[in-house]
């Protein structure tokens, strides 16, 4: 059985995404993060902590002492390295090496933009249709009054659609509105050198596998710390440069619908400073139930504490 095959009947999967995806699966994806990236909590990647485990054990002085006398020894070695690496200060530079339990929890909540993206995955999904409505009515029109589906790159998007290579961060889909909205999050990196291309192959393959309406308007929007200046057909244009120059590693990408979409689709960005604005106008603005007054003050609490805050 197909690893892809083994997830689906074990978690299930979508044939749409128009499909809604629990809020709780958001916690599923974080553990699903840090299982596949245990360099977040170990501070290293697992097979340099085990490079790093047997050389320590290897060593000539370890010649004739017991299991339990090496382990005694490799434990000294393991706290002396997560104490080197240990920050006491909330923005200190990001370390690196094997590190704490406090120092790799420091290091995904302020530092990391895949916690950000799995933070703002729960986020997006509890949002309320009419909060998203007006939120990307700011950079497209849409027909408001829609139920909208929000997914996250997760094991369920990746097995349902087998689309492989995505690394998508969110998705918000409104089917009856049309509208696919891709949410490309950012703390301090910039656009990649062909993502705009890769979000509109993207946008094909769902169409073609009728996981998405194939009219469907299509935005797509970065959110970062620092504004981004928008000329679609010199992003474009540069975007086909560079994969120009590995023809064939990008095939599927300088297709002619791929370049088309890439032309049409509507690109927009918005700062984190912009969003946290809007938030807070929108609570001033609406009468809100309690719990999403709490989701909404509490994600603009979890960005003012990110490290791209303090420069």
């Amino acid at each position: 059985m197909k690893a892809t095959d083994k997830y689906r009947q074990i978690f299930g999967s979508i044939d749409h995404l128009k499909q809604y995806i629990p809020w709780t699966t958001g916690l599923s994806n974080m553990v699903e993060f840090i299982a596949w990236t245990p360099q977040s909590i170990l501070g290293i990647t697992k097979s340099q902590y085990q490079r790093q485990i047997i050389e320590w054990a290897t060593m000539p002085e370890m010649r004739g002492k017991s299991s339990e006398q090496i382990e005694a020894i490799i434990k000294k070695k393991l706290q002396h390295q997560m104490e080197a690496t240990e920050q006491l200060q909330t923005y200190s530079k990001k370390t690196t090496g094997i590190c704490s339990v406090r120092e790799a929890l420091r290091r995904v909540k302020f530092f990391s933009e895949d916690y950000l993206n799995k933070e703002f995955d729960i986020f997006l999904s509890l949002c309320s249709d009419k909060y998203l409505d007006v939120f990307y009515s700011q950079f497209v029109d849409i027909t408001k009054g829609y139920a909208w589906a929000t997914h996250g790159n997760s094991g369920i998007f990746e097995c349902s659609t087998k689309l492989k290579a995505m690394f998508m961060d969110n998705l918000a889909y409104n089917h009856d509105a049309t509208i696919l909205v891709a949410n490309e999050l950012k703390l301090n990196g910039k656009k990649n050198p062909d993502q705009i291309l890769k979000y509109s192959f993207m946008y094909h393959y769902l169409v073609e596998k009728q996981f998405i309406h194939s009219d469907a308007g299509f935005l797509l929007l970065f959110i970062g710390s620092q504004p981004m200046q928008i000329n679609q057909e010199e992003m474009v244009e540069k975007e086909l440069a560079y994969c120009q120059k590995n023809p064939i590693k990008y095939a599927n990408l300088l297709t002619e619908d791929i370049i088309s979409i890439a032309n049409n689709l509507t690109i927009a960005s918005i700062t984190w400073q912009e969003f946290i604005a809007f938030n807070e106008s929108y609570l001033a603005d609406n009468e809100l139930c309690q719990v999403e007054r709490k989701l909404l003050a509490g994600f603009n609490h979890s960005l003012q504490s990110k490290s791209f805050m303090y420069g």
